[in-house]
C-alpha cells in the first residue's frame, strides 16, 4: 500500500475508535431521530427529484417560449442552495442549534411552495422555487443528517440508507400528486396541496427530532465555520474533489429524463411522467443494496465501485433510442447513482477528528457537491436541442468522467471498527486486491468509451 494512504487509513482508524465507549448510540432514541430525517428528506429532497415534473411542465406550457438553459437555472439553482446551504447550518447544528434551524427551516420551505403556486412569470419561479424553497431545505438537510450520523456507530449505514430513501419515497410521491391534480385543479392549487403535505411532514420531524449536542454559549466555543483543519486533511480533500466530480453529473438523469422521454424517443405525456418516477422508485433497492457492500468492503471502496458502474451506464446513454430501452436505462442508472448521495454523509464522520465536527465537515463536502452541480447540469442543458431531439452531446459529456470515480478509492480508504464482525474486519486484508480490481476495471472502462465515442461521432 502506498505510504500516502497507510497514512490517511492509520490517522482515520484512530478517529473512528475515538468515540467507540461513547453510549446512547444505536437505541430507540436514535432511530427516532431517523424517522424524523426520514421525513426531513421526503420533504425536501424528495420535493426536489420532482423537479423533472416541474421541468417538463415549464418546458411545454408554462414557458414554452423560454430557452431550455434558462429554465434549467430553477432546478440547479435550487440544488446549489440546498447543499451549499450546509457550509452554514453545520456549524449551527454543531452548536445545538438544531430545533432552531428546524422550525425557520419548515416555515420557508413551505413559504416557497406556497409562493410557488401563486407564480406566473419566469423570475417568480425562481425566487419561489429556485431560491426560496431552496434555503429552506438548505436549512434543514444538513442538521437532520448530521444528527443521524452523529447518533449511530455499528448501524450507521443502515440508518443512513434508511433516512436518504426518503429522498425516493418523496421523488415517487410528489410527482404523482402534482401530475395528478395539475390537469383536475389546476398548477396553482396541485402546487398548494404539495405544500401541505410537505408541512405535515416537517411539523412531525420535528415534533420527534431530538439533538444531544448541548448550546454553545461562550464566545470561546464558537468554532470556525469552515474548519481550516479540513484544508490541510489529505483524505478530506481527495474526498470533496471526488465528490464535485461525482456530482456534476449526479441530477442530471432526474431532471432531464422526463423531457428526454418525450422529446428524443417519442414517449407521450404520461410515459415520459412514469419514467422519472419509476427512476426515483429504482434509487430504493440500491441504497439498501449498498449496505452489505458497505459492510463488508467499506463505505469508500462501495462509494468508487458505484460512481464507476454509473460512469459507464451514463455512457450507455447514447444507444437509448426508444421508450423501453429508456425504461430499463432509467432503471439501471438509479440502482447504480442512488446510493450515492447516501453513502458520502457515511464516510464523512470517519475523515473527522471529532464528532462535534461531523456537521461542519458534511457541509464543506456538500458544498463541493454544489458547485459539481452547478457546472453539471446547466452545461447540460445548453448542449441539448429538445426541437430536434439531440442530446447525444451531453450524455458523452456525462458518461466521459471515468477517471473521478476512481479517485475516492485510491485514496480513502476506511479501515473497519475493532467491534465489527469477523466478516467485515477481513475487509482490510482484500484492500489491495480490490483496489487494483477496480484499476484494471477502469482501464477498461476508458479504453470501452473512447472507442464507442469514436464510433457514435461517425454514426451521428
Amino acid at each position: 500500500m502506498p505510504s500516502f494512504t497507510k497514512s490517511v487509513s492509520t490517522r482515520v482508524s484512530q478517529h473512528r475508535s475515538q468515540d467507540i465507549s461513547d453510549e446512547g448510540y444505536d437505541d430507540l432514541d436514535a432511530w427516532m431521530q431517523a424517522v424524523g430525517a426520514f421525513l426531513v428528506y421526503t420533504a425536501t429532497w424528495g420535493l426536489l427529484s420532482a423537479y423533472g415534473s416541474y421541468e417538463k411542465y415549464y418546458e411545454t406550457t408554462l414557458m414554452s417560449s423560454t430557452p431550455s438553459t434558462t429554465i434549467s437555472w430553477v432546478g440547479t439553482l435550487q440544488v446549489v442552495i440546498v447543499i451549499l446551504g450546509g457550509i452554514i447550518t453545520g456549524p449551527i447544528f454543531d452548536r445545538g442549534y438544531i430545533r432552531e434551524l428546524l422550525f425557520i427551516g419548515t416555515m420557508t420551505t413551505v413559504l416557497g411552495v406556497m409562493m410557488l403556486s401563486l407564480a406566473h412569470e419566469y423570475y417568480q419561479i425562481l425566487l419561489a422555487q429556485g431560491v426560496c424553497i431552496g434555503v429552506g431545505s438548505a436549512t434543514l438537510y444538513v442538521p437532520s443528517v448530521s444528527l443521524v450520523a452523529s447518533r449511530f456507530q455499528r448501524r450507521r449505514p443502515l440508518a443512513m440508507f434508511f433516512v436518504t430513501s426518503g429522498t425516493a419515497i418523496g421523488g415517487i410521491i410528489y410527482p404523482i400528486i402534482f401530475s395528478t391534480l395539475q390537469p383536475k385543479i389546476g398548477f396553482s392549487w396541485a402546487t398548494r396541496v404539495l405544500g401541505f403535505v410537505t408541512l405535515a411532514e416537517l411539523i412531525i420531524a420535528m415534533a420527534i427530532m431530538i439533538p444531544r449536542t448541548k448550546k454553545s454559549k461562550g464566545l470561546h466555543q464558537i468554532r470556525s465555520i469552515l474548519d481550516p483543519t479540513a484544508f490541510h486533511d489529505p483524505a478530506f480533500v481527495a474526498f470533496c474533489l471526488a465528490i464535485f466530480l461525482m456530482w456534476v453529473s449526479y441530477w442530471v438523469p432526474f431532471f432531464l429524463l422526463p423531457t428526454f422521454a418525450l422529446f428524443k424517443v417519442g414517449a407521450s405525456s404520461n410515459i415520459a411522467f412514469y419514467v422519472l418516477v419509476i427512476c426515483n422508485a429504482s434509487t430504493i433497492p440500491g441504497r439498501y443494496l449498498a449496505v452489505p457492500i458497505s459492510n463488508r468492503f467499506g463505505p469508500a471502496l462501495t462509494m468508487g465501485g458505484f460512481a464507476m458502474a454509473s460512469s459507464i451506464i451514463l455512457f450507455g446513454w447514447v444507444g437509448v433510442e426508444s421508450v423501453t430501452s429508456t425504461i430499463i436505462w432509467a432503471i439501471l442508472i438509479a440502482l447504480f447513482m442512488g446510493p450515492l448521495g447516501a453513502l458520502y454523509p457515511i464516510i464523512v464522520p470517519h475523515v473527522s477528528p471529532k464528532k462535534e465536527l461531523v456537521g461542519t465537515r458534511i457541509g464543506i463536502s456538500s458544498a463541493a457537491a454544489a458547485f459539481g452541480t452547478l457546472v453539471g447540469f446547466p452545461i447540460t442543458s445548453a448542449l441539448n436541442d429538445i426541437q430536434t431531439g439531440t442530446f447525444w452531446k451531453s450524455e458523452v459529456l456525462n458518461g466521459s468522467k471515468p477517471h473521478s470515480n476512481d479517485l475516492l478509492p485510491r485514496h480513502i480508504y476506511v479501515s473497519p471498527r475493532p467491534r465489527l464482525t469477523a466478516l467485515q474486519l477481513s475487509a482490510s486484508k482484500r484492500e489491495h486486491s480490490t483496489l487494483w480490481f477496480i484499476s484494471r476495471i477502469q482501464e477498461v472502462c476508458c479504453y470501452v468509451q473512447t472507442k464507442w465515442y469514436g464510433a457514435t461521432r461517425k454514426k451521428l
